[in-house]
């Protein structure tokens, strides 16, 4: 029994006193089942960078048929224009066009009537490929053309579609203008000839005392329609014409012409 003048404390003050803290539970860790915390999400970028698409592939060039040439006939007035492509066959020989009046030409030569010859365009340098036909009189009549390639025994090598054309007469410029510039020059001037410009190369200006058959000059252009010169002489007539011409390697026409003007140089 305690002595007099002490005083039992109750038990749960006690044991607060003696720190009895087991009675509390401790705080629990965390456990490794729980879930694990989300994963900060990345933002997107703006926009995707675009797939760079395959470049197309050429289609390769179709090989030329070397039996083919492509043949263009221009009409023109007073003559007509041939074009062709060269043979690249090394057999080639030379080359000559036919005309018929009829679609049919055979390429045989020497040539199936009607189909003639009209020996204007045999040439044996595979790069000469023009040539013209001034040789029939112009009429409405629709002629047809084609240019074959031979070897040198004659056979068929390579031969041209065919392709129509006319002949048209032979335009007119007027008269030519003389005038005294001074000091031993002269001017001359005349119309410009308006047709298709495939069928104009150039004007070319002739003079002489008697018939203006001698080349004074050419002048290339086709608005190009003066002239000054010092090759006239005073005191002396001249017969003064000039003529637009078409010229191809194989040949060349008049397209149109002036009247004969006569003049005296002061």
């Amino acid at each position: 029994m305690p002595g007099p003048g002490r005083r039992l404390l109750p038990a749960f003050i006690v044991a607060v006193a003696l720190g009895q803290s087991a009675c509390v539970p401790p705080v629990a860790s965390p456990s490794s089942f729980d879930p694990a915390p989300p994963t900060p999400s990345v933002p997107a970028t703006a926009s995707a960078m675009p797939t760079p698409s395959p470049s197309p592939t050429p289609s390769p060039s179709p090989t030329p048929d070397p039996t083919v040439l492509e043949l263009e006939a221009t009409s023109c007035d007073g003559g007509v224009v041939l074009e062709w492509s060269a043979t690249s066959d090394p057999a080639f020989h030379h080359y000559t066009a036919l005309r018929s009046p009829q679609r049919e030409i055979e390429p045989d030569y020497p040539p199936i009537a009607p189909a003639v010859d009209w020996g204007d365009t045999y040439a044996t340098d595979r790069f000469v490929t023009s040539a013209v036909d001034a040789s029939i009189i112009p009429s409405e009549t629709r002629w047809f053309y084609r240019v074959m390639a031979y070897d040198a025994d004659g056979a068929v090598i390579a031969a041209s579609p065919v392709r129509g054309a006319r002949l048209g007469d032979v335009d007119e410029l007027g008269e030519v203008e003389a005038t005294d510039l001074g000091g031993g020059a002269t001017g001359l001037a005349w119309q410009p000839y308006e047709g298709f410009s495939g069928c104009f190369s150039s004007y070319r200006v002739l003079f002489g005392t008697g018939s203006p058959t001698t080349v004074l000059t050419t002048v290339s252009g086709q608005d190009r329609t003066e002239l000054e010169t010092e090759a006239l002489h005073p005191g002396t007539t001249y017969q003064l014409r000039v003529e637009a011409v078409r010229s191809t390697t194989l040949g060349s026409f008049v397209v149109a012409a002036t009247d004969v003007t006569s003049y005296t140089v002061p």
